[in-house]
């Protein structure tokens, strides 16, 4: 267990946790941080921690790991308790829970987590890491084994998809192909981040239109989500994780299928090179397999179940 009391850094971070601090401030994954911040609200934050620095125009990233950077440990851990606090998000308990497991996963790379005193962020000593071969064995975060992956890639689907079979508004239906097209047109292992951004953002779209056909069934299901209040967020602006779960809740999408969307959106969101650098991610030609494998496979049952 962690200690239960304070403490405070005795010396400044390390260069790959400021990383990761420098991604929850600014939000631009959604899928994963609770807000994101403009160049207003980057200011905001750091004022409303007691620290003086404003936000000079330049790349929200860029600026705000450099003046991590340039902090002592004292103010350092003034901006991580502000993003520990339940007043950044105006007393959102779930964008709270998820603001400290991305604080506590960064900072336990240097032994420290947030915790709470009194109903206060407080910094505190992380718990021992404790590795077992149940852990090693994890490959991600969406619980896929080696053995599924070599299952799923062994089936067949056609390399022909076209989109105006999934019967969707004509206008998007040629955006779409095009995107797909241009997917196909990327030299065979020679553009691998370009291919998965194309194949991710294309399900996207796809599985946005099918909602927007088929509203009244996405907004009753179960995994709709909801904000704070138990309101169903519009259709609109659901992520693509929902647009997944509920797919598969629907029906429209096998289990297996819904594993593996989850592994494309995954990899989608390393659009940020920042968040590509912190995981050491570089895709190869297998994660391309597993891409159109996964995209195949979907377009395949969503034809099956639309038409």
């Amino acid at each position: 267990m962690p200690e239960s009391t304070a403490i405070h850094f005795g010396s400044k971070l390390d260069a790959a946790v400021l990383d990761a601090i420098s991604d929850i401030i600014c939000g631009d994954d959604t899928d994963r941080f609770p807000k994101y911040r403009s160049s207003m609200y980057l200011t905001k934050l750091f004022s409303d921690a007691g620290i003086n620095a404003t936000h000079d125009g330049s790349t929200r990233k860029w600026w705000a790991l450099s003046t991590l950077e340039q902090l002592q440990p004292s103010d350092t851990e003034k901006v991580i308790l502000r993003l520990a606090d339940l007043r950044e998000y105006k007393g959102d308990l779930d964008n709270l829970k998820t603001a400290i497991k991305e604080l506590n996963a960064a900072l336990l790379m240097d032994g420290y987590r947030v915790g709470f005193l009194n109903n206060k962020p407080v910094i505190q000593f992380a718990a021992q890491v404790k590795i077992d071969d149940e852990i090693i064995s994890t490959p991600s975060s969406s619980d896929v084994s080696p053995s599924e992956e070599d299952e799923f890639l062994q089936k067949q689907f056609s390399d022909e998809v076209k989109i105006g079979e999934l019967n969707l508004d004509s206008v998007l239906t040629e955006y779409l192909q095009d995107r797909l097209e241009e997917a196909q047109n990327c030299p065979k292992g020679k553009v691998p981040l370009g291919t998965l951004f194309l194949l991710g953002s294309t399900l996207e779209g796809i599985l946005l239109a099918i909602a927007l056909k088929d509203q009244s069934k996405y907004m009753t299901a179960k995994l709709a989500p909801k904000d704070k209040s138990g309101v169903i967020y519009k259709i609109y602006d659901w992520k693509l994780s929902s647009l997944i779960d509920v797919s598969h809740e629907l029906g429209l999408l096998n289990l297996d299928v819904k594993k593996f969307s989850h592994e494309l959106r995954d990899f989608r969101n390393y659009i940020h090179p920042y968040h590509q650098m912190s995981q050491n991610f570089k895709p190869d030609q297998y994660t391309i397999n597993i891409s159109w494998q996964v995209f195949k496979a979907a377009f395949s049952q969503l034809k099956a179940s639309t038409t």
